[in-house]
């Protein structure tokens, strides 16, 4: 697999010269043509049919319904779910017929980039189930499906990884974890100086920054979307868990010290603004994510959890508000998100304009 991946980067460049383009990932705040997201059509992952499997669906139909009120949704979802998709979701998001396993479109999904001429591709990273850790036959063709649907170009990556694993801030600069880009159940056999090079071939960076992120201790590796996130360039807002030593925390403080650091593509430092975690939260769950962070910057609105934490979750809103006063801070119950793995950033996918 290694050998294989060595070869495939100068196709992936090359198709790109060929055009005389350049193509970068613009930032998530820039205006969006519409947002994509995916269906779960998986009972198994969520314990079989039942009562918890149909409140995740319901819970990804509200969420949808709610970023439909200020721009386009598309759905993707198998033909024999478009009736249950178009009830819960509304008539403002538009179905897209595409085999789907579960909802993380942010990693199922491409990631989009646009050339200097303003034309839009697809960035497709292979998705592979986080390492083969879920069944993913079908999320494996989103992102070709996706760009098949447009028909705009399909830009194969020449390493392996996700969505939620890269935050850029549109003027040059990527954040990334270590935990889960330089893992061998992605990249075998490939080191951080390849894969870097090879992320900035194919969306249109300068400068990336390592933090080392955490592994085998979640379905990601340590998405860097769960933690830190690009208000704009030079201001990151970060997920923090005052008095945590777990290696999670131990990570988080290294990567604090990191960005401390670290300078970005146009030589700018970083100013670091911590929203502190939800704890005393309305899920039950062992396993829920209660990270502000992990938000969805829309047009118009941005979209954030609300955990049933009431102190947390006014000071997410008030401190999100402050950072993005152009957006209408959208505060929703996405718990049954939240408690397997993700949250709203990691089932949504910007296309840009």
């Amino acid at each position: 697999m290694a050998a294989g991946l060595a070869v495939m980067p100068e196709i992936a460049i090359n198709a790109v010269r060929a055009d005389d383009l350049t193509w970068a990932a613009p930032a998530e705040a820039e205006p969006h043509a519409r947002t994509w997201m995916a269906w779960p059509s998986t009972p198994a992952i969520y314990g079989g049919s039942g009562a918890y499997y149909e409140s995740v669906q319901e819970t990804l139909g509200r969420l949808a319904a709610a970023i439909a009120e200020n721009e386009p949704v598309a759905m993707v979802a198998p033909a024999d779910q478009h009736a249950l998709a178009a009830e819960l979701c509304g008539a403002k998001v538009e179905l897209v017929e595409l085999a789907t396993d579960d909802m993380w479109m942010r990693d199922t999904g491409p990631v989009f980039v646009r050339s200097a001429k303003g034309s839009i591709a697809a960035v497709d990273f292979g998705f592979n189930g986080w390492g083969n850790k879920q069944a993913h036959a079908r999320d494996a063709e989103v992102a070709a499906g996706v760009a098949g649907h447009l028909g705009v170009p399909s830009h194969v990556a020449s390493i392996r990884g996700e969505g939620g694993g890269v935050e850029y801030d549109g003027d040059g600069t990527l954040l990334l974890t270590e935990s889960c880009w330089v893992n061998d159940n992605r990249n075998p056999g490939l080191s951080r100086a390849e894969i870097e090079e090879h992320l900035k071939s194919i969306l249109g960076v300068e400068t990336v920054i390592w933090v080392p992120g955490v592994r085998a201790k979640d379905i990601t590796d340590g998405h860097i979307d769960g933690s830190l996130r690009f208000v704009k360039p030079g201001l990151v807002v970060a997920s923090a868990w005052p008095g945590d030593t777990s290696e999670w925390g131990r990570a988080h403080a290294e990567s604090l010290a990191i960005l401390a650091k670290a300078r970005d593509a146009r030589g700018r430092g970083f100013e670091v603004i911590s929203i502190p975690a939800a704890t005393e939260v309305r899920s039950t769950r062992d396993d829920v994510l209660t990270s502000y962070a992990n938000y969805y910057v829309g047009n118009g609105a941005l979209y954030t959890p609300q955990f049933g934490d009431g102190k947390a979750d006014a000071l997410a809103k008030e401190t999100l508000g402050r950072l993005h006063p152009d957006r209408r801070i959208v505060q929703l119950d996405m718990d049954r998100i939240y408690e397997n793995g993700g949250g709203i950033h990691c089932v949504t996918q910007q296309q840009p304009l």
